[in-house]
């Protein structure tokens, strides 16, 4: 035990090598080496979801929650990327407790039409409740990530999985521990769905919206505040309440311990053209992002390049209302200033 005044014990490169099997000490250079080695220096999902994380995605029952991380699931196991966001390829376990075998096999299947994919890719491995071996346990988690070697384990939902996980926050602590348990033993990233809480006594006039307020939005998820304060990630999903288009089904935005805030990011539901059926979620980009008819219609009416004074004349409002506008097309960066009074669009890939 030190004591006042004795001398600092100094990890060196002479001591490291007894340090790192006695108590995992690294030097910071060797500690990125051994992320390279296992493979954990990029994220899973960019900006979104770190290797080696636990992460909670927290929504109403019946907003999609399911579908998206149907469909992340399916963009990392086959490599491409999510909503926008390049995605780490990876072997992926889903474990569903609320949706029926057959519901899930046509989402899939439509879900791997909207990306794109030839097939469906043999590295997401799916488990559903409702066919489940007679003797499955919670308990049995662990050997299943070590059999499939899942580099992403989804589980939909937490409480279903822990019906006890919303009374004690000493539950959470338990059932959390042995997630990072999970994680550490199999460099696996672990991502629970969960739900918020139901409107009662005026909750729903006092609670605030994602769109503004993220950080207290989520702490409105169900159970104890720690079972949202235990993860490294925090995702919601909502639907808009800010804007009022018909082009955002749902709006998405949340934290990292570490990395700080996730963006927020509206997503536009896709559906089918032979049933209208939701085939997938895109995010909404550029244009899109305009939330007004007429300013849509004047940024599509522009040249390529052009002054003011011609932006002025075609968006038919006054020099305030122009200047706003335009300065707004440039935030979104579907425009950008070439020199005084002078301007050019930009070209914004899907």
């Amino acid at each position: 035990t030190p004591t006042m005044g004795a001398t600092p014990i100094i990890a060196t490169a002479n001591t490291m090598p007894i340090l790192v099997p006695k108590w995992g000490i690294y030097t910071p250079s060797e500690q990125r080496q051994y992320c390279e080695t296992i493979g954990n220096v990029d994220p899973l999902i960019a900006d979104l979801i770190p290797k080696q994380s636990l992460s909670l995605v927290v929504g109403d029952s019946g907003i999609g929650k399911s579908a998206l991380l149907y469909q992340g699931g399916l963009c990392v196991a086959a490599g491409i990327p999510f909503l926008g966001h390049p995605t780490s390829q990876g072997s992926v376990l889903y474990l569903d407790f609320e949706n029926g075998v057959g519901q899930v096999n046509d989402l899939i299947e439509r879900l791997t039409r909207y990306l794109g994919l030839s097939q469906i890719p043999e590295t997401l491995s799916l488990w559903n409740y409702n066919n489940a071996p007679p003797n499955w346990k919670a308990e049995d988690l662990p050997a299943m990530v070590k059999d499939l070697k899942a580099s992403w384990v989804i589980i939909d939902s937490l409480s279903a999985y822990a019906p006890d996980i919303e009374e004690k926050t000493k539950i959470v602590t338990e059932v959390f521990q042995k997630f990072r348990t999970i994680a550490r033993e199999n460099q696996a990233t672990i991502t629970a769905s969960h739900h918020i809480r139901k409107p009662s006594n005026g909750y729903k006039e006092s609670s605030p919206a994602l769109e503004e307020d993220p950080h207290g939005w989520l702490l409105e998820a169900r159970g104890a505040r720690g079972l949202s304060n235990a993860s490294d990630v925090r995702i919601g999903i909502d639907r808009p309440q800010r804007i009022s288009n018909s082009e955002a089904a749902l709006v998405l935005a949340g934290f990292a311990r570490i990395s700080g805030d996730i963006p927020l990011t509206y997503l536009s539901r896709i559906l089918s053209e032979s049933d209208d059926k939701p085939i997938g979620y895109k995010e909404l980009t550029g244009v899109d992002m305009l939330w007004n008819d007429v300013q849509t219609t004047t940024y599509h009416i522009l040249p390529t390049t052009f002054r003011f004074k011609e932006a002025k004349a075609i968006y038919k409002r006054g020099g305030q209302a122009t200047s706003d506008f335009l300065d707004k097309c440039i935030n979104l960066g579907i425009m950008r200033k070439d020199g005084p009074g002078e301007y050019r669009k930009v070209e914004v890939a899907d």
